[in-house]
């Protein structure tokens, strides 16, 4: 590389604050294992002995995990940013990647492939006073988003409100950019030539949209003052002196590790170094679940609301979030946690399908009606001639 060409590094790239945060980890790791101790070190290591430094540090991840120090499945993931480092600064063919990838250790399965069940979120919300709390496990449990949802801007303005049943159902803008509106959102999708981005529509059940209504009556009956860019959900008051009082992933990870770990019935099982419920991927992995099998909701149009880009449909499909949330409402049964309101919506269901039923047959009735008195005419007139 040029004396005269500035370095790229991994602060100034446009990768996301999730991703950045985990390349510059992993880098570190790197550094400290090493003789390399730096990104100018790395970027200006000679061909060779870079080559030799790095095969040396796949045979060191793989000791450690012949020790169960290390998960194979990591292995692969500590050299991403070193590769991003080197192909942004004109290196990308150096290094010969196959000798170094021959050697990672075979992946294994992971666990965490269950989902929290209703009854066990159900728990979790009776096991907190808090409102707050409350209402961002009911956000989880719906919208069954990624917890790096809470490191993007979740803002009052991203919050528009929809109608089920006479109810009231939030639709969130998830991963939108800062100055993002609904409206703006709303626009590009029912656009054919304009590009969506990467924000997609969430939606709240009834249940969870009026927890979160009661969580904002709380803050304004404490004197809060909302404008279109008021987070959605604040951090606890001692840490809101931080750059942003939003809570983010991990604020929002430590609250649920918190409930979670206060009862015996939420305990997790342990398998390997993961648990068989993901802490926070568990809720995405039932609403997941709910919104594909259990439900009639269409399988194209919920990939989108789970935030899914799988295949043409993923590129092409651009449902509106109208489209997106008739497909939705189709899952409140089963999304909806608290056993009395489930209830309460079977009931409803089953009155107007009765209701349905009953004005069919009125329909047939009365068509049967006017059957037998065109009959009755018909035989008349033809008497009379």
């Amino acid at each position: 590389m040029s004396e005269q060409t500035e370095k790229i590094t991994l602060d100034e790239s446009n990768l996301s604050d999730a991703t950045k945060k985990e390349y510059l980890f992993r880098v570190g790791k790197f550094y400290q294992y090493a003789p390399i101790k730096s990104d100018d070190e790395l970027i200006d290591c000679p061909i060779d002995e870079l080559q030799d430094i790095l095969v040396n540090y796949a045979r060191h991840l793989v000791k450690r995990v012949n020790s169960d120090d290390l998960s194979s499945n990591t292995v692969p993931k500590m050299f991403r940013g070193i590769r991003w480092l080197l192909n942004s600064n004109y290196r990308e063919n150096d290094i010969k990647w196959k000798p170094i990838e021959a050697l990672f250790p075979k992946s294994v399965k992971r666990s965490g492939y269950k989902a929290w069940s209703t009854s066990q979120v159900e728990l979790m919300i009776n096991k907190t006073a808090d409102t707050r709390n409350k209402a961002v496990i009911h956000f989880q449990a719906s919208v069954g988003d990624r917890i790096g949802v809470h490191d993007h801007p979740l803002l009052m303005k991203h919050l528009v409100m929809m109608e089920w049943e006479e109810q009231g159902c939030y639709a969130v803008l998830l991963y939108a950019d800062e100055d993002e509106t609904v409206e703006e959102k709303d626009l590009r999708d029912k656009q054919d030539d304009v590009q969506g981005g990467d924000s997609y529509w969430a939606f709240l059940t009834p249940e969870a949209t009026d927890i979160l209504d009661g969580y904002f009556g709380e803050r304004k009956n404490d004197g809060e003052s909302f404008t279109p860019d008021t987070p959605i959900f604040l951090k606890d008051e001692s840490k809101q002196l931080l750059p942003s009082v939003q809570m983010t992933s991990t604020s929002v990870g430590s609250m649920i590790y918190k409930i979670v770990n206060k009862d015996q019935e939420l305990k997790r099982i342990k398998k390997g170094r993961r648990y068989d419920i993901q802490l926070n991927h568990g809720f995405r992995k039932r609403t997941n679940t709910i919104l594909k099998l259990e439900s009639e909701v269409n399988s194209n149009i919920a990939e989108k609301i789970m935030g899914h880009k799988n295949g043409l449909d993923g590129v092409y499909l651009a449902p509106t979030r109208q489209q997106c949330f008739h497909e939705f409402v189709k899952g409140i049964l089963q999304l909806t946690i608290n056993g009395t309101k489930r209830k309460e919506i079977e009931l409803e269901k089953e009155r107007q399908e009765k209701s349905e039923l009953v004005k069919k047959l009125n329909e047939i009735d009365e068509l049967k009606r006017r059957m037998t008195y065109l009959e009755r005419t018909r035989n008349t007139t033809t008497e009379t001639r």
